[in-house]
């Protein structure tokens, strides 16, 4: 009785945050991520970027005591990607709980059976952890009655260059789409309007404050392709209106 009561009072409280934790995706798509120093089960320290060895990663967030969505994301994306004709790709499954250790993780591990190819199971240390959850907009609490996280179950499909190109909120993982995005992973693709892609490539994002400043060497670069093609585009007009004045005139 007392661990279905613990549950229910973690559901409301879940519920009652829920819109505080949601990741806004729209935002993140196209964000660079920081290249974080992970440490896996077996206590080796790598990059992100060295983890990656050049190939599309898919990272979830989870905590080895949660007993409810982080084990049906390990299921369900195993599911999912048994039914891809590829193996180009790394699974990262970050661990957002300090309290959890590498002999935790290996527990994770074993109970889990994440003995696959191309999956880690790693810790972030806090600073880096927090730059990491702030550029992928990864929020969550912690819940003393209950001992347990609330979380957004998201999965992250990062680039080779570590930029985000897709981000599936959810624990239902279709094939066909994770194929998709693994491919447009592959290609340095990210799928927003222009209009967006421009803006974020005018501004870059700072995970250490959370905000955005002004990339001028880009704006230049914009300015400077610009201002020979509005000049030339003003001269034509120009040039025209002359030449059909003249022959009013003439």
């Amino acid at each position: 009785m007392a661990p279905l009561l613990a549950s229910l009072l973690f559901l409301l409280s879940f519920l009652s945050f829920s819109q505080d934790i949601t990741p806004n995706a729209e935002v993140v798509l196209g964000r660079e991520v920081p290249n974080v120093i992970l440490t896996d089960s077996k206590g080796k320290r790598l990059s992100l970027r060295e983890l990656s060895e050049g190939k599309p990663v898919l990272l979830s967030f989870i905590y080895t005591r949660c007993t409810s969505s982080c084990p049906l994301i390990v299921q369900r994306l195993r599911e999912a990607l048994s039914r891809i004709d590829s193996e180009d790709y790394k699974v990262v499954l970050v661990d957002f709980d300090d309290r959890d250790t590498i002999s935790e993780l290996g527990k994770f591990v074993k109970q889990r059976q994440i003995y696959e190819p191309g999956w880690s199971v790693v810790l972030v240390e806090s600073k880096q952890l927090m730059s990491l959850t702030r550029t992928l907009d990864f929020k969550f609490f912690y819940d003393k009655e209950t001992d347990m996280f609330a979380h957004p179950n998201v999965l992250i499909v990062l680039s080779p260059k570590l930029k985000v190109t897709g981000y599936i909120l959810g624990i239902s993982y279709d094939p066909q789409r994770l194929s998709a995005l693994l491919k447009e992973a592959r290609e340095e693709r990210v799928s927003i309007n222009p209009i967006k892609g421009l803006l974020l490539k005018c501004f870059r994002f700072d995970p250490v404050t959370g905000t955005y400043s002004i990339d001028w060497s880009f704006v230049a670069m914009v300015l400077g392709g610009l201002i020979p093609i509005t000049v030339m585009f003003y001269y034509v007009v120009l040039k025209n209106i002359l030449l059909g004045f003249r022959r009013a005139t003439g």
